[in-house]
């Protein structure tokens, strides 16, 4: 998934990226696996989830972003392995090859399939990472499940100060496939990037989400805020991004007040809600000298 790409240079990258650029959403939410990577499958209920699992040492757990699969990942990913951790990456329903019912689910249900993947490869105790939405996922298993969790990562927190809703709205043209790919580009540089970016329409992989996913976790509001926001006990890392619009950064930094014996917050001058696309050599950084301190 994410190993042969170190080798590729850029330029050579966005060739192959145009090149693909015309399959349909399907085949993008196709999860290329190479060794040593290992895939398997996990039965919750009506659902059979995928699983990824790639390297050795302590385990980490990789939640995406809303509507996205594991391939979201795959930079922080490979940047984790060869730091000499284990990543383990679940992939949510209905995306790829993850099947099962999508109405009517809340966050508890779709925090129990990433516990079955976890529970399946046994790779508890893991540290959490979660970006956006799965960060929500994260914070949900550490309060139901403190005994499968070291720690948790937050990326992009958000939950208790929301976006403004003219955000939302724009955030909503990045996910209509319907409209062409440079003025959902446009509107990802406006909610997603810090200002500087440089990163191009085909490397922000809009096409890689699932209406599916969306639909079945669209019901996670329903949870009370109070039953995850604290993420149960765990020693949490938030990294928080100065410009992101999607979670201000008042969210990480109300659980660093919440919490400040267990939350070490870290904020990004420069990036936004997608700061583990953009940047995840930071983000990776930040995770490595954090993990270190955990027992």
């Amino acid at each position: 998934m994410f190993f042969r790409q170190e080798a590729l240079s850029l330029a050579t990258r966005r060739t192959f990226a145009l090149l693909f650029a015309g399959l349909n959403t399907a085949c993008a939410q196709t999860v290329s696996v190479q060794p040593p990577e290992q895939v398997s499958y996990v039965q919750n209920g009506a659902a059979k989830l995928r699983i990824f699992d790639a390297g050795s040492g302590p385990a980490v757990v990789l939640l995406p972003r809303g509507g996205r699969g594991p391939q979201d990942f795959d930079e922080v990913a490979r940047r984790l392995v060869s730091a000499g951790y284990r990543v383990v990456r679940p992939e949510p329903r209905g995306f790829g090859e993850s099947v099962g019912p999508v109405e009517g689910l809340t966050l508890r249900d779709i925090s129990s399939d990433a516990v079955a993947a976890i529970e399946k490869v046994g790779a508890a105790p893991a540290i959490l990472v979660g970006w956006a939405y799965g960060n929500r996922v994260a914070r949900m298993i550490a309060s139901d499940r403190p005994e499968l969790v070291r720690g948790v990562v937050l990326i992009a927190a958000g939950g208790k100060f929301p976006p403004k809703p003219e955000v939302m709205t724009t955030m909503r043209v990045t996910q209509d496939q319907s409209l062409p790919l440079d003025k959902r580009a446009a509107a990802a540089r406006t909610v997603f990037y810090g200002p500087n970016t440089t990163i191009s329409a085909i490397e922000m992989r809009l096409d890689d989400i699932s209406a599916a996913t969306i639909k079945a976790q669209s019901l996670a509001p329903t949870v009370p805020l109070e039953a995850w926001w604290g993420g149960g006990g765990a020693p949490m890392l938030v990294l928080q991004g100065l410009q992101d619009v999607i979670a201000p950064p008042e969210n990480g930094r109300s659980l660093r007040r919440d919490y400040p014996e267990r939350v070490t917050l870290v904020e990004f001058e420069d990036l936004g809600h997608a700061m583990a696309q953009e940047r995840p050599d930071l983000v990776v950084d930040a995770i490595l000298s954090w993990a270190k301190k955990l027992k």
